[in-house]
């Protein structure tokens, strides 16, 4: 598309184009939201002030199939799209039971543009058809250079140096940002609930690795983690699964991800980002019996995953996820009329490694699922 401008997407998976946005008013009215703690739901073992039928249906539709089945899901193409997913039917015949789409480009979004978060009709579609939705956010604020933006934290002029401490300060131009973006993004979340659509919310993943700038000081990530949990059941968005993944950083053991953890009242699952790890073994020990370990009560998934071990012997040797996602090939499913569509290779999971899953009879397809 001309005119774009080039920024990163996610952490070394691959890179896309973005336009500039206007500078963004802030918000007339940046009073914290409310510490108080959230009725607890002890059947589910969640805080919630509240959450639909929908979102309770489909809770209990995952915990019934925890430890015996496993949802199949594919990651959007950057953004709002089935591409991949797409991909896996056209080589299988199979529709992954799971999509997930990305508010990375929600600077950019307008009605009508050729980003509109607000037109929800391919989430309406998937969902309509069986389908699981999942949603996380790669959350772009401006960049150093002040005039791209960027969710990877750093002192080079195409990252930021955007300071999640500031959540703490409700008189800082930080603290209004966030709080802005915050509601912006539940609009979208409403509209969905509007339309009796339950999401796997996944937000803030990964922070412990540092590398996102959300992640820089757990104190303050726990506490936005908070905000926006509070300030969308202030709101009403109800619909919501609360998907948490946690990272280390070079160097550092796995369970130091945990240092980011909100607490089991602000989470619902908790999830690995696994690549380049052949071994199904390893999978099971460093991935899904860690998490176990350290959250017995909390179900787990393979919240993204490239270059693994193949599902039916990571699932032998015990790492029963509740969904796996592998990530996308931005060059291969891009464009669907395009001649790489027909490619049945992949930077992360080939079709071959597709064919294994759908041939377990654990693995549940977009057409097995039944909430």
């Amino acid at each position: 598309m001309a005119g774009l401008l080039a920024l990163c997407t996610s952490c070394s998976k691959g890179d896309d184009t973005f336009e500039k946005e206007p500078t963004p008013q802030q918000p007339t009215n940046t009073t914290p939201p409310s510490d108080t703690t959230p009725t607890t739901n002890n059947d589910n073992n969640v805080s919630q002030t509240k959450r639909s039928a929908e979102a309770i249906r489909l809770l209990d539709y995952l915990k019934s199939i925890y430890g015996t089945k496993t949802l199949s899901g594919a990651c959007t193409n950057v953004n709002w799209n089935i591409n991949e997913a797409q991909w896996v039917y056209k080589h299988t015949g199979k529709w992954p039971a799971l999509n997930c789409f990305d508010f990375i480009h929600h600077p950019f979004s307008q009605v009508g543009g050729w980003i509109d978060y607000s037109n929800t009709k391919v989430v309406e579609d998937w969902h309509n058809k069986g389908g699981i939705v999942a949603m996380m956010w790669h959350w772009n604020v401006p960049a150093n250079n002040g005039k791209d933006y960027s969710f990877y934290y750093g002192s080079e002029a195409d990252k930021t140096k955007f300071d999640v401490r500031k959540i703490f300060d409700d008189s800082s131009p930080e603290y209004a940002r966030m709080i802005k973006d915050i509601d912006l993004i539940g609009g979208y979340l409403k509209k969905l609930r509007d339309k009796g659509i339950p999401v796997i919310w996944r937000p803030l993943h990964e922070a412990g690795g540092r590398w996102f700038w959300w992640g820089m000081d757990a104190v303050a990530c726990k506490q936005l983690w908070k905000v926006m949990y509070q300030r969308f059941a202030d709101a009403g968005i109800d619909n919501l699964i609360w998907a948490f993944t946690p990272a280390a950083a070079w160097q550092e053991p796995y369970s130091k991800g945990f240092d980011w953890y909100p607490g089991d009242e602000y989470v619902d699952i908790v999830g690995m980002d696994v690549y380049n790890l052949s071994n199904a073994n390893d999978c099971y020990k460093l991935d899904f019996k860690f998490l176990q370990e350290q959250k017995p009560a909390k179900m787990a998934a393979l919240t993204e995953c490239g270059a693994v071990a193949t599902i039916s012997s990571q699932w032998k040797a015990g790492a029963k996820w509740l969904f796996f996602m592998p990530w996308y090939d931005y060059e291969r499913t891009n464009d669907p009329t395009s001649a790489a569509f027909n490619n049945t290779s992949h930077s992360n999971a080939s079709i071959n490694w597709w064919k294994d899953a759908f041939s377990c009879d654990f693995v549940l397809s977009r057409d097995d699922v039944k909430y």
